[in-house]
């Protein structure tokens, strides 16, 4: 058979995971990843075609799920700081400097970030 180079781009995280897993089986990085490439393209040919569909379709909906969430928060910001111009002229007759802002985008970035982790702990409960 023959066979072709391929370059590919990973992250820290990635890179050090295939590391540790070659070093713990005694494999060149290289031969593992290649090893885990058939491996996962066999798996796909060999699913049953509604597997594959589904698999697809899941996919489809996370990468809108992604969008959504990320305009979501986009909106949310956008609102927050409107939200600070106004409350910091009705006050004071004076717009809040970059600092404030950050420091105010900040907080409410942290509460959004606690009140996620509390409704998902809540949600993983049985």
């Amino acid at each position: 058979m023959a066979s072709g180079t391929v370059a590919v781009r990973l992250p820290d995280e990635v890179l050090e995971q295939l590391q540790k897993r070659a070093t713990a089986e005694n494999k060149k990085v290289s031969d593992l990843v290649r090893e885990l490439i058939i491996s996962g393209l066999q798996q796909r040919e060999n699913a049953p075609p509604a597997a594959i569909e589904h698999l697809d379709r899941l996919e489809a909906l996370g990468q809108k799920a992604v969008k959504a969430a990320l305009k979501a928060q986009f909106l949310a910001n956008m609102s927050a700081s409107f939200a600070v111009d106004v409350a910091r002229l009705m006050t004071t007759k004076t717009q809040p400097s970059t600092e404030e802002k950050q420091e105010f985008m900040a907080q409410m970035d942290s509460w959004a970030e606690n009140f996620a982790d509390e409704w998902m702990g809540k949600r993983q409960k049985p």
